[in-house]
Order: structure tokens, then C-alpha cells, then sequence
């Protein structure tokens, strides 16, 4: 086990890449905080009369002294911020004007101090600074959080405060995405990749016991959406409500969908990492997870699920037809062919059974007509914002509070994460997130060429979870979503670890790597 386990964080400087020992370690400490936070707080929450936060607090306690006693303090601590990053537990600090808050969230705690203590360690120990496509998306990232900061003082709109929790909110992105990025490039992708799975699977589990159960569980604190319903559809026999509460702890159910969309290709990439009973264990969760998107009832959802499907489902069976083939021969491609089919078809049909909806409609509209013409509305507006303030835009956070003097409707946010920051922090800003989240893409699709079996197919998966995260918020008000933005973005992190891992020491950038 490397250095880096030591409690004191002493052996630092003397830490090597992880292996897959470390990542397993990883993986169990990341079970353990996500049993705790998804099974046993409340399922004692529910047995007794204890209030959530005491319970929170004793069972915090309980996984620092088990990862302690087992002499694993930094994994724990590390893995642990890929585990609260997923689950919206938190206290409200400031109640701004419109949707703006300062919350302290359960990750801050955490990866706060250990963002210093790997900064630290990244200063005596690093590499010569050279132009790289890692080093373009953290400063470009920085650039944009710190450009949040200048629109809270500079931009049109009437609240700095709001824009000021907005900024502040983009600062807690960057801290967990360069705590990724940091804790991958002294470990491996894996030591990331398991913990923010089991995290997300807990989501999961979550979501099925609320619609099992047809309404929330009664956890606010722990990130519990209320009640809201939409509609009804019926599973064979059983009728279920579609809603909002079926968002695990993570805010909502749409909410969820977005940490989905990251998950359905890592637990797979997890699973042909492992074994073919694995790959049956992750059919299963991508069938859960597609309940769950059906839940949440979300025309974009629907849209993004069947672009994911369509581009790492057949670049999966590429890669199951071409192992086949090299491992036996070509002959063997038949019986490989006709299993991959006779599995794809079994999964589609629990798939098509969740889509089956009642009488009244034949299954889910991809895409619904009726909210085009708001979208098109708010599209233009922040198009307009940008016009008059092209260097500072609204503020974050401003738009929702003078909506109605742009499309006539009050209270209502910009669906699409790219536009909200056009108008929140103008072209320059706007600019900035756009290129940071383009070269965390690049960095993925690099890592995927030039790396080969298990590696490339979880870079594919990172790559294509990011797609999915970019169609989605494309569509949806997801930029307050603080769950779903922060799995993005410890996924971001991961890349640029990893690639920070692979080439570390290396003479030739990541731009200049194009094969």
C-alpha cells in the first residue's frame, strides 16, 4: 500500500501509483460512508425518533474511527469526497434573494482542508510547468470561477448578493474538481471511479425504496426532495407516479437523472473491469436507473438516455465482438454475437416493459413541443443580456429575479447551463466555461486513444458520461443543481488526474499527442 496512507498525510512526498489493492481499499471505505448515509441513518432515522443531523454526526464519526483503525485514514478521507459529493446534505447559511443560497454542504467539510493538504503536496512535488491541455482546463476553470466573483460586482443585475452565492458556489466546482484531480494523479482512475459508482448506486437504491415506498422517505436534511407528483404509469400490474421524489439523496429526481447519466457507463466500464457476472449485476442497475429516469419524467432525459445508449452501446458491442475474436477466433464470433444479441434483447425488453405506460399513452414522448417556445424565449433573452452587457452579463444567479422583463414569466431560470452563464457572466465568461468543459472532454477522449482493454473503455465511458451530462444541461435549469454539477465536475477532475498520472514527467503535452 503506498505511503499515502499514513493519517498524519507525513509520507505524502513518498507516495507511488496506486494499484489495484489501493483501488479496492477505495472501493470499501466508499461502501462504507454509503451504507452508512443511504441505510443505516435512515433506517434508525425510521426506527426511532432521533433527529437526522445527530444521526449524520454519529455515523461521520463512526466511519473516521473504522478508517483509522484500519490504518487507511487518506484513502478514506479521499474516497469520502466522492461519496458526499453525491448527496445534498446541508445547512443553510444565507437564504438569498430568488433561489440564491450559501449552504454548507457535507463535501465541504471535507474536501476543503484536504484541497489545501494536496495543494501543498502538489507545490514540493511537481513537475516543471509546461503548456498542456490539463493545465489549460484547471486555469481556464479558475478563470471562470474568478470571473463568477467579478460579475457579482460588475454585472447589470440587481442583486450582488445573489451573484455573489453564485460565485461562490462555482469556487466549491473547482475545490472538489482539483481534489479529484489531485487525489487521481497521486492513485489511479480506479481509486475515483469505484466510490463515485457505489456513491451514485446508493442514489439508486434510494430512489427504488421512494418509489416503492410512493413518496419520500422523510429525510429533507439528507438531500430528500417533498412530494411533488406529475403523472401515473402503470409496470404490469402496479401503477407509479412519476415526480419528483424519487431523486435518492441527492435534491430530486431529475436531479438524479443527471448523476445517472454519469453512472450507466462507469458501472459498466466497472463491470467488464471485473467479471461477466458483474456485467449481469450492472445490467440490472442500468434497468434500475432507467426506472428511475422514467420516475423523474423528463422529455430531455428520455433524449439523452437514447444518445448515450446509441454511442457507447455500440461502441460496447464493438468491443465485445473484437475480444471474441482475438481471445478464440473467428468462428467464435457466432455464439459471441448471438449472446450479446440475446442479452441486448432481454435488457431491452425490462427496458421497454419500464417504458410501457397506460392506456391513455403508449410510452414516453423523447421530446415535448410545449416548452419549446418558453426555451426559445429564454435562449433569446440570454442572448440579448449578453448584448448589452457583453463583458459582465446579469450576475449569477440575477436572471431568475427580473425573468418577467425578458419572457414575461416570473421566477424562472434559463434551461441550459451554457446560456445561464452567457447571461450570468457574459461572452467572457461564458467563453471560459465552455472551454474548460470542452478540454476536459479532449483530455478524455486523449486518455481513451492512448490508452488500451479496461483503460480505454473506462475513458470511453468518462468521455460519454460527460456527453450525456452536456446534452442534458443543455435542455434542463440545472446549473443550481448542486449535486449533479459537483459529480460532474469530480468526473472532470478525474480526467485531468489521470492524465496528469499517465504522462506525468513526460516532455510533450496532451495537445501535442494527436496520433
Amino acid at each position: 500500500m503506498s505511503g499515502i496512507t499514513t493519517w498524519r498525510f507525513e509520507a505524502l512526498d513518498d507516495a507511488v501509483l496506486a494499484g489495484d489493492s489501493d483501488a479496492v481499499t477505495y472501493a470499501w471505505t466508499a461502501a462504507l460512508l454509503t451504507g452508512l448515509l443511504a441505510v443505516v441513518v435512515p433506517g434508525v432515522g425510521l426506527a426511532s425518533d432521533l433527529p437526522t443531523p445527530a444521526l449524520v454526526v454519529v455515523a461521520g464519526v463512526l466511519y473516521v474511527t473504522t478508517v483509522l483503525a484500519a490504518g487507511v485514514a487518506f484513502e478514506g478521507i479521499a474516497a469520502s469526497v466522492f461519496v458526499l459529493g453525491l448527496f445534498d446534505i446541508a445547512v443553510v447559511l444565507v437564504d438569498g434573494p430568488g433561489i440564491a443560497t450559501l449552504d454548507l454542504v457535507a463535501v465541504d467539510v471535507v474536501a476543503i482542508p484536504l484541497f489545501f493538504v494536496l495543494v501543498y503536496d502538489w507545490l514540493t512535488d511537481r513537475d516543471p510547468l509546461r503548456p498542456s491541455a490539463r493545465a489549460l482546463a484547471v486555469v481556464v476553470f479558475a478563470g471562470f470561477v474568478g470571473w463568477t466573483f467579478l460579475a457579482a460586482f460588475f454585472g447589470s443585475g440587481p442583486s450582488e448578493l445573489a451573484a455573489g452565492l453564485y460565485a461562490i458556489e462555482q469556487l466549491r466546482y473547482f475545490v472538489v474538481f482539483a481534489v479529484a484531480a489531485l487525489v487521481v494523479r497521486r492513485t489511479n482512475a480506479w481509486c475515483a471511479i469505484y466510490p463515485f459508482v457505489i456513491a451514485a448506486a446508493g442514489n439508486l437504491l434510494l430512489s427504488l425504496a421512494q418509489i416503492a415506498n410512493g413518496g419520500r422517505l422523510g429525510f429533507p436534511f439528507l438531500g430528500e426532495p417533498p412530494d411533488r407528483y406529475l403523472r401515473a404509469f402503470a409496470l404490469g400490474a402496479t401503477e407509479i407516479r412519476t415526480g419528483f421524489y424519487a431523486g435518492g439523496f441527492v435534491g430530486h429526481g431529475r436531479e438524479l437523472a443527471m448523476v445517472l447519466f454519469l453512472f450507466i457507463p462507469l458501472v459498466i466500464a466497472v463491470a467488464l473491469r471485473r467479471s461477466w457476472g458483474t456485467v449481469g449485476l450492472a445490467g440490472v442497475g442500468v434497468g434500475a436507473a432507467v426506472l428511475s429516469i422514467r420516475v423523474a419524467d423528463t422529455d430531455a432525459g428520455w433524449a439523452t438516455l437514447v444518445l448515450l445508449s446509441a454511442v457507447f452501446g455500440t461502441y460496447l458491442l464493438g468491443v465485445a465482438l473484437v475480444r471474441v475474436k482475438r481471445r478464440y477466433s473467428a468462428v467464435a464470433l457466432v455464439p459471441a454475437s448471438t449472446a450479446v444479441v440475446g442479452f441486448v434483447y432481454v435488457l431491452f425488453r425490462g427496458v421497454q416493459a419500464i417504458l410501457r405506460s397506460d392506456g391513455s399513452r403508449d410510452s414516453v414522448p423523447v421530446l415535448r413541443t410545449d416548452t419549446l417556445a418558453v426555451r426559445i424565449d429564454q435562449y433569446v433573452a440570454a442572448t440579448r443580456i449578453a448584448a448589452e452587457n457583453p463583458l459582465f452579463g446579469l450576475g449569477g444567479e440575477n436572471f431568475v429575479l427580473v425573468s418577467e422583463r425578458y419572457i414575461a414569466e416570473a421566477n424562472l431560470g434559463i434551461h441550459n447551463t451554457y446560456l445561464a452563464n452567457l447571461a450570468a457572466t457574459g461572452v467572457v465568461g461564458f467563453g471560459l466555461y465552455l472551454l474548460a468543459a470542452l478540454t476536459v472532454l479532449w483530455i478524455a477522449l486523449r486518455l481513451a486513444l492512448d490508452a488500451d482493454g479496461d483503460e480505454r473503455v473506462l475513458w470511453i465511458a468518462v468521455a460519454c458520461g460527460m456527453c450525456a451530462y452536456h446534452a442534458y444541461s443543455s435542455w434542463m435549469w440545472s446549473y443550481p443543481w448542486t449535486v449533479g454539477n459537483t459529480a460532474f465536475w469530480l468526473l472532470a477532475g478525474v480526467a485531468v488526474g489521470g492524465a496528469a498520472s499517465r504522462w506525468r514527467g513526460t516532455m510533450t503535452s496532451i495537445s501535442g499527442r494527436i496520433v
